[in-house]
């Protein structure tokens, strides 16, 4: 870990918690619009609407509408600055019954050690945002992170992850148009897990690098979305063979409905479909750097014979939340074969077999209060089918049972317990998969926030 930065963040975080110690325990419900006092000066800070744009778990996708419904409703005034802050850390023990092959999601297979035990602190994403209103019709939001899940030697630890401006005003027209990087609207990518991804997030997260345009309509119970892109690999999943083409090189679309019931009970559902994907070849590398120059670092070695193909995806999901306990399960799937699990790699050959690449997760949880604390327990089965049954690199499943209490607003402590079985890097897939593979983690973390 690197203590100076962590030390750093920490120390932001934590001094706002402790100049405002005495009013959190007299008052943790305080208004948002209250903020918190720093040494003296009012700082326009607001918990609960940046801590849900910063959610790495659960709001991932739709941030758009969800500021625009924010300032319909005043949450977001119209001439303001917002800003927030938010660190998310874990101590992980794991074990594997095959050395060296850990495969945990949201964490890469080279950082885990050689052996079959390992333990580990790790800052999974700690920085800031900030969210600019100007006027009723413009809205600006910028996140800045700090990350030790990057792949090191192509990416920075600290990037500026997000950008982007909204142009749209609900009270007056229902139609939007957003420009910037940000997380491309496709899919729900979610998981009530406290830390770990589900397997649907870890493969189908579609986050872009160079600026995309989305548009969109906003009802009051439904709404639809429109991206496009360039053809280049973003950030996450998104990519075309097209990889110089200009914007519409690439695209998705959603659709998403929410119905509501009596008792505050309502079900969400929602349809994606993408047009490209890193999926669309055997040549399986992470990055850009790592696609330029055809190898590793976090690239395998070439394929003798390279394929490609157009490979989008699809995906429906459906979330029923209650004030008590929440459902949600999502579907993912590939339009066409991934090459990559479905030619050999070293002939070319089609393998006989071949699946199209999917992923099901389902979860549950339970809202309650534990020593007056809220709580919540929590419950997640992921799998993924990946190529020809009977292979290496045929099926991976993933199984978490989570405890998360949240302390105040500001202040979240939680703990999982994960069953992984089967070992499927995305880099040299064929070459280093292990169906065998069983693992168990422990993980015990902090989530701060401002």
């Amino acid at each position: 870990m690197r203590s100076s930065f962590s030390g750093a963040c920490i120390a932001l975080l934590a001094l706002p918690l402790l100049a405002t110690a005495p009013s959190l325990a007299a008052d943790a419900d305080q208004d948002a619009d209250d903020g918190i006092t720093l040494l003296g000066d009012r700082l326009p800070f607001n918990t609960e609407l940046m801590a849900h744009l910063t959610d790495p778990q659960e709001n991932v996708v739709g941030e758009v509408p969800f500021i625009l419904r924010a300032k319909q409703s005043g949450e977001i005034k119209p001439l303001s600055i917002t800003i927030g802050g938010f660190f998310n850390g874990t101590y992980l023990f794991e074990r594997t019954d095959t050395a060296g092959k850990y495969p945990i999601l949201s964490r890469f297979p080279n950082v885990h050690g050689s052996g079959n035990t390992n333990t580990e602190a790790v800052i999974n994403s700690a920085g800031v945002a900030g969210l600019i209103s100007v006027g009723d019709w413009v809205t600006g939001y910028a996140q800045a992170e700090y990350s030790e899940t990057n792949f090191r030697g192509d990416q920075e630890d600290v990037q500026l992850r997000e950008y982007f401006v909204v142009v749209g005003n609900l009270d007056e027209f229902p139609v939007y148009a957003a420009i910037g990087r940000k997380s491309v609207d496709f899919g729900e990518q979610f998981g009530y897990n406290p830390f770990t991804h589900t397997i649907n997030q870890h493969f189908f997260w579609t986050l872009a690098d160079e600026p995309v345009i989305e548009l969109g309509y906003v009802g009051d119970d439904w709404r639809v979305s429109g991206t496009v892109a360039n053809g280049e690999r973003m950030l996450r999943v998104g990519m075309t063979n097209k990889r110089d083409g200009g914007l519409g090189t690439n695209f998705a679309v959603k659709a998403e409905k929410t119905f509501t019931f009596e008792e505050d009970r309502a079900l969400r559902v929602s349809a994606s479909y993408l047009d490209d994907t890193i999926y669309n070849s055997n040549f399986t590398a992470h990055t850009v750097q790592a696609l330029n120059r055809f190898g590793p670092p976090n690239a395998p070695r070439p394929p003798r014979v390279l394929v490609t193909d157009n490979v989008g995806l699809w995906d429906v999901a459906a979330e029923y939340t209650t004030d008590s306990y929440d459902l949600a399960v999502e579907y993912t799937r590939s339009t066409e074969l991934w090459p990559a699990t479905s030619y050999d790699t070293n002939t070319g050959a089609e393998l006989p077999g071949a699946r199209h690449l999917s992923a099901v997760s389902a979860m549950g949880r339970y809202k309650t209060d534990l020593f007056g604390i809220a709580t919540d327990f929590s419950a997640v089965y992921s799998k993924s089918i990946i190529g020809p049954d009977n292979t290496e690199f045929d099926e991976l499943t993933q199984h978490v049972i989570g405890m998360e209490m949240h302390i105040n607003k500001y202040m979240d402590i939680g703990a999982e317990v994960v069953f992984n079985s089967g070992f499927q890097p995305f880099v040299g897939i064929q070459d280093v998969s292990d169906s065998g593979v069983d693992s168990q983690v422990g993980i015990v973390g902090l989530k701060l926030r401002l």
